[in-house]
């Protein structure tokens, strides 16, 4: 049986209370050949400490400032010399056994550069949610990520060569769509591996809790992409587009009713009425802003969320 050396970047940003865990989910995979990197922030909760006490069993890491997400994971690509790579967030898990379900699957099925297994949910006390196994979309115009990521970044495995090959992150929230957009620009196409091969957490402090900020970020990755590859803007695309911009002003009209701004609520309200007039959402938000909300209401929930500890910086 052949290992292939396999490096796991965990970038750290004051998520202590997770850390552990998920430290101790790649450590605890009894995979012979494992490179396990940790690039935190400049944490100011325990996260150091944890970082500390397993040290010994880490190839590299490091606790500085650092712009981003997207530049821990460069710092962390930088250090890597196994034959695959994954980035596992501070508040995700490995799944039990996912490294020796890649070897096996590199016996059976040769190399590969870009593989997607499926992710569980898990709660904040990492009880189970449910589970997901990527599916591939329809194609728009040779690309399946347009509109929208249809995989999970922790159960995502590349092959070194792709940091060579393609580079490192790009700044953005979103960095692992953008760089998918890239990989399947050049040509590339994911493998998908039908079982679940990380555990994503679903919590207030993550960066998908922010409705409105995230599909913000989506619609500047999609269009930044579209215009930095000369993508030809197609009748669909087009279209695409346009369905995108009028969610998210959707989105930021919800939450302008929830935080009770209602005069910029109304404002948008009218501006929207000729792109809003045939959609049932459209009437729903204008009776919320004639009669109120109730306490029930599923929009108090969608935009109930913490300030985000994520690294969004």
């Amino acid at each position: 049986m052949n290992y292939p050396k396999i490096s796991i970047i965990t970038p750290s940003y004051n998520q202590g209370e997770f850390l552990e865990e998920t430290i101790l989910s790649v450590l605890s995979q009894n995979y012979p050949n494992l490179e396990y990197i940790v690039i935190d922030g400049g944490s100011s909760d325990q996260s150091v400490d944890i970082i500390k006490k397993y040290e010994a069993q880490l190839a590299y890491w490091v606790s500085e400032p650092d712009k981003g997400t997207w530049e821990a994971n460069n710092k962390g690509l930088e250090k890597v010399t196994g034959d695959y790579w994954c980035v596992v967030n501070s508040d995700d898990l490995l799944c039990k056994g996912a490294l020796n379900k890649i070897a096996n699957y590199i016996e059976e099925h040769g190399a590969f550069d870009w593989l997607a297994g499926g992710v569980e949910y898990i709660d904040e006390k990492s009880q189970l949610m449910g589970t997901h196994v990527p599916k591939k979309p329809l194609r728009l115009d040779e690309q399946s990520f347009l509109n929208g990521c249809w995989i999970s970044h922790p159960a995502v495995f590349l092959s070194s060569k792709l940091i060579v090959d393609k580079g490192m992150f790009k700044r953005y929230h979103l960095l692992d769509l953008n760089y998918w957009l890239r990989l399947e620009h050049a040509g590339y196409r994911p493998i998908v591996y039908p079982d679940a091969l990380s555990a994503l957490r679903m919590h207030s402090d993550c960066k998908s809790a922010d409705r409105f900020k995230l599909h913000e970020e989506y619609l500047r990755v999609i269009e930044d992409f579209i215009r930095d590859h000369d993508v030809s803007i197609t009748p669909e695309i087009q279209e695409l587009l346009y369905q995108k911009q009028l969610y998210k002003q959707r989105l930021l009209l919800q939450e302008l009713l929830v935080s009770k701004d209602t005069t910029a609520a109304l404002a948008g309200l009218f501006r929207l009425f000729k792109d809003g007039v045939n959609e049932r959402w459209y009437w729903g938000l204008w009776k919320r802003m004639l009669f109120g909300m109730s306490e029930n209401d599923p929009l108090l929930n969608d935009f109930d969320r913490n300030e985000s500890k994520a690294n969004w910086n």
